[in-house]
């Protein structure tokens, strides 16, 4: 019963430390993203916000706070593998209100723009009142990039996730914590 006190207590020290170093060492968002875009992964989604407004989620996470995220996953070596491979990982997401138009001209221009950079398009959804598409971006050692957007009534997401990518590991770590993608 000890030892399980004591887990318990270095899991909760982690999680205290890994969310501490969010809040106080990550760099405003603008800042980590600027350090992003010399990398061959790196997509630029255009402007949203003029649009939508604010994005109800934006992450933008790069250098140093990804270097703390993958220390903290000592215990879990394939979540490890993972994150050391990756340079960043953004994610925006806007509500659309039903106003898919805007999204939906955003997501046709960065395909195309996709398209033009020699991305590999992996999934295509295309309906009248949704779009999924899901590249990624390859070289002789496996992937550099994976972007995903998705637009739907209710909101428009946009993720870009930069470095080197094993998609067995990503998928080895999401079956460990149980998520499912439908």
């Amino acid at each position: 019963m000890k030892t399980w006190g004591l887990k318990m207590k270095q899991s909760w020290a982690g999680k205290a430390l890994v969310t501490l170093a969010v809040l106080v060492l990550s760099a405003p968002a603008a800042a980590q993203e600027d350090a992003l875009k010399d990398l061959p992964g790196y997509v630029d989604f255009g402007e949203l916000q003029s649009f939508y407004g604010e994005p109800k989620v934006m992450i933008n996470i790069g250098g140093m706070l990804l270097s703390f995220m993958t220390a903290a996953t000592k215990d879990d070596p394939e979540a490890t593998e993972l994150l050391n491979g990756l340079k960043g990982i953004r994610v925006n997401v806007f509500e659309t209100g039903g106003e898919l138009a805007p999204a939906m001209d955003q997501l046709q221009q960065v395909k195309n723009l996709l398209a033009g950079q020699n991305w590999e398009p992996i999934v295509q959804v295309n309906e009248d009142d949704e779009q999924v598409q899901i590249f990624m971006k390859a070289d002789g050692e496996g992937m550099q990039g994976l972007t995903v957007m998705a637009v739907n009534a209710e909101e428009a997401v946009f993720v870009n996730i930069l470095g080197q990518i094993d998609p067995e590991k990503i998928g080895e770590v999401m079956e460990k914590f149980d998520v499912e993608i439908d």
